[in-house]
């Protein structure tokens, strides 16, 4: 409980952020011959919901988590060697 009401605002982002990413993956084709946005194809005509595949699920959903363990873990130090600095 401690971690949720420390951080609702990644909680809630988070949240959201899965439920978006997780709509794309169930209404798509399931193609992954690219990843969106760099795909050629997508910029061709096709849909980008029909080309989005497991690989952008898996992406999009563990890079937030990534960002926010490495700025848990790195901030303290980070703001501690300012503070020893002034």
């Amino acid at each position: 409980m401690k971690f949720f009401n420390e951080n609702k605002w990644f909680v809630v982002f988070y949240l959201i952020w899965s439920f978006i990413h997780l709509i794309l993956y169930f209404v798509s084709d399931s193609k992954n011959e690219g990843f969106w946005p760099f795909a050629k194809y997508s910029w061709l005509g096709e849909s980008i919901i029909d080309t989005y595949g497991f690989l952008e699920l898996f992406v999009y959903l563990t890079l937030p988590l990534l960002i926010f363990i490495i700025i848990k873990l790195v901030g303290k130090d980070i703001k501690k060697a300012i503070d020893e600095n002034k």
